[in-house]
């Protein structure tokens, strides 16, 4: 939108009349008269060529009246309302002195008077016209001159061809200087690719609503505008109308990286409260556990190989991430739990086993109803990790899938930790034979696919190696 032209520099007379439209600038009344003086001669030749041409003007011509329209017009248009009725009344004294110098002359009244009333009726109503229409041009300017916005027209060519005051107090540069340099000179370079772009897209007929750019002011500093523009197609120029929004912008962005500051803090803390709640869930999951698990480690493995058997089962990592944190608070019903069974040494009898399958209801009970998605998470698995794959399990005896994904992998990392180490009522076993027993239950006690998920993970690294074989591993477990 920037070319470079060789009259760069806006003659003075020009730019003061942009500045002032309808409204003669000090020290421009010599220029206007020079200007009026060719319509002036053009008037008087114009007037007298209509009663040379016209020869004899009785009986009221119609043609010889139309003659005289065209130096009323010229005078109504530069002078108006007093320019017109002047013209008017000195054509009507021309032409009555014309005729009463002409020996054959008919001086009618009633022609004289028609055409009097055809003279001054034109002359006065055209001239009111214009005045009128420069007084509202005056006042328009006059608006524009006090307005707080800053009010512009500029042409296709990147220049600006029109400026109110506004533009003087906002920017500092005066008028002259921002008339004769291309609109881009004065934008900030880091705005001016999209600039350009926007006057581009308006003159093609786009309107630009509160497009904001910096404009560099004569100090050297920069002040943001906003922008609402329109293409006149038929004048080839834009008119546009701005504003300094300096201190919104300066305001809006101090809110921004406020927000920023704030959404960083509100993350901090959420991380720092995510960790408590992490904490506390942990330190629940031990408080069931402490009684049967010398190293209160169990809850924290278990959680461990839940996440590796749901990873390679391809789980979505949200999943993997919540079964992670869920899977540990497994066995919180064991707190509902007495002491008498569950520190007993040995196998249990029918009624304790009964007592201890309880722990299950006891679990979801304590978990029930909350927002959490951990702990909803929770209590599926702690109500259902002891259903098995056939339907043999509790407490609701489910079978297949049925059961809750979450809960059939949660069933096989408790057995495989259970078995592999020490528990106050049985030895660890080897590694190798609690694989095979789990390979064994397949299909039984446990989800086929979730037991080829967790054969294929590295299990040395989730246990030490057992001292020595056990009985039944999955009943003791």
């Amino acid at each position: 939108m920037q070319h470079d032209r060789s009259d760069a520099h806006v003659p003075r007379v020009a730019t003061d009349a942009r500045r002032h439209p309808g409204r003669v600038p000090r020290g421009m009344s010599a220029v206007m008269s020079r200007r009026q003086r060719p319509l002036i001669a053009l008037a008087a030749a114009a007037l007298f060529a209509g009663l040379f041409l016209v020869g004899d003007i009785r009986g009221g011509s119609f043609e010889a009246t139309l003659l005289f329209v065209v130096p009323i017009s010229i005078c109504a248009i530069a002078f108006g309302f007093w320019g017109g009725l002047g013209a008017g009344l000195l054509s009507l004294v021309l032409v009555f002195a014309w005729d009463y110098a002409r020996p054959d002359a008919d001086l009618a009244a009633i022609g004289y008077l028609a055409r009097a009333v055809t003279f001054l009726v034109f002359g006065g109503m055209l001239g009111r016209f214009v005045t009128v229409r420069r007084a509202l041009e005056r006042k328009i300017a006059r608006s524009e001159e006090l307005s707080l916005d800053l009010m512009a027209t500029a042409g296709f060519d990147g220049y600006f061809t029109r400026l109110n005051r506004a533009w003087e107090r906002t920017l500092g540069w005066s008028l002259d200087e921002l008339y004769s340099r291309p609109i881009g000179d004065f934008v900030h370079p880091a705005d001016l690719e999209r600039t350009l772009a926007e006057i581009a897209a308006v003159a093609a007929g786009r309107d630009a609503i509160s497009f904001r750019n910096r404009y560099r002011h004569r100090d050297g500093s920069y002040r943001w505008l906003e922008w609402n523009a329109i293409a006149d197609d038929e004048q080839a120029v834009i008119h546009a109308n701005a504003r300094d929004v300096t201190a919104l912008q300066r305001a809006e962005e101090s809110i921004h990286r406020h927000r920023e500051d704030l959404e960083q803090l509100v993350r901090e803390r959420t991380r720092e409260l995510e960790h408590s709640r992490l904490e506390t869930l942990r330190r629940l999951a031990l408080a069931a556990e402490y009684r049967d698990d010398d190293t209160h480690k169990h809850t924290e493995r278990v959680g461990h190989t839940c996440m590796l058997i749901a990873g390679a089962l391809d789980l979505p990592a949200e999943t993997v991430k919540t079964i992670r944190d869920a899977a540990p608070l497994h066995d919180i019903g064991k707190l509902g739990i007495s002491d008498s069974i569950m520190l007993k040494p040995g196998k249990l009898d029918a009624r304790e086993y009964q007592t201890m399958k309880q722990h299950t209801v006891i679990g979801a009970a304590i978990l029930a109803d909350s927002a959490s998605c951990v702990l909803r998470m929770a209590q599926q698995i702690a109500l259902t990790h002891h259903e098995r794959w056939d339907g043999s399990g509790y407490p609701d005896g489910l079978a297949g899938e049925d059961i809750p994904l979450t809960a059939r992998i949660t069933a096989v990392a408790d057995a495989f930790d259970a078995m592999a180490h020490e528990r106050p009522y049985k030895e660890a076993s080897p590694i190798d034979v609690v694989l095979a027993e789990i390979r064994r239950a397949s299909g039984s006690h446990f989800d086929p696919a979730v037991v080829r998920a967790f054969l294929g993970l590295d299990h040395p690294a989730l246990v030490q190696p057992a001292r020595a074989p056990a009985g039944d591993l999955l009943l003791q477990a």
